[in-house]
């Protein structure tokens, strides 16, 4: 396990400089990240003026699920995606390959240095954005908030996952833009991202209970919320830890597979 953790550790360090070194970068992006949450709030002000509940969410609750998806998708950015299928189309990814490591679990523990920067400053302004516009205490009870870290942690790996395997779709493209826009588009909207998936029909909210893409965002939501309660709430911890496994050995095989088509431009 030590040897494991010496040989990965660094491209997590890496990960974390490189991420400091452009923070000017990563200010900008988040200023953008914060003009986008600010705008939602003020929509869902404008709603809750006129009910007091919508489709079974208060004020409190509904703003706490926008802060808790702005936090999840700032934490696995859209930079932490295109590093891969740069690394894909540009051909850097030849010396990596060469290297006595796992590609993959190297690519997971980069993302893991990135997110340790943006997660952690993404936490700091959302809490004070909940704090200030929510009884946010009332939510943070011991057991629901360690819950919340155990589901926070499938969904980091989930989302990984999902990154990871869109960026080697980079293999058979030469346009990594158009990937990730892509999974971003299908995930934002199968996920819960974009609204709770409470709101859509009955037909899409069984569609997406079958897709792993609700167990990265709109199943730590509700737990966050205490909208999960019971057996219900094992289930829906082993439902994560089950699509993790899969996706996670599904990105292995399909690295096997996708790696033979590299082709270098120019080379």
């Amino acid at each position: 396990m030590k040897s494991f953790w010496r040989r990965y550790a660094g491209f997590a360090r890496c990960a974390m400089e490189k991420k400091l070194a452009y923070r000017n970068s990563f200010i900008i992006g988040w200023m953008s990240n914060l003009a986008g949450i600010l705008v939602s709030i003020f929509l869902w002000r404008v709603l809750f003026l006129e009910y007091s509940s919508i489709q079974g969410y208060n004020w409190d609750q509904m703003i706490l699920y926008a802060l808790i998806v702005a936090m999840l998708n700032a934490t696995l950015s859209f930079r932490t995606e295109m590093n891969l299928s740069e690394k894909i189309l540009d051909g850097s990814i030849v010396s990596d390959l060469t290297k006595p490591i796992d590609f993959q679990n190297m690519s997971f523990f980069q993302a893991l240095g990135e997110s340790a920067i943006e997660g952690g400053i993404s936490i700091c302004i959302i809490s004070v954005l909940a704090f200030l516009l929510t009884d946010l205490g009332a939510y943070l009870t011991l057991v629901n908030t360690l819950l919340f870290i155990v589901s926070l942690i499938l969904a980091f790996i989930l989302k990984f996952c999902l990154s990871y395997i869109s960026g080697l779709m980079c293999f058979y493209t030469s346009n990594g833009y158009g990937v990730v826009y892509l999974r971003q588009v299908i995930t934002d909207v199968f996920s819960g991202a974009l609204l709770p998936l409470t709101f859509f029909p009955v037909w899409f909210q069984k569609l997406s209970g079958v897709l792993p893409f609700q167990a990265s965002v709109y199943l730590p939501t509700q737990i966050f919320l205490g909208r999960i309660g019971g057996m219900e709430l094992l289930y829906t911890l082993l439902l994560q830890v089950g699509w993790v496994i899969v996706m996670w050995i599904f990105a292995k095989l399909f690295f096997n597979i996708a790696v033979k088509k590299i082709t270098i431009n120019g080379g």
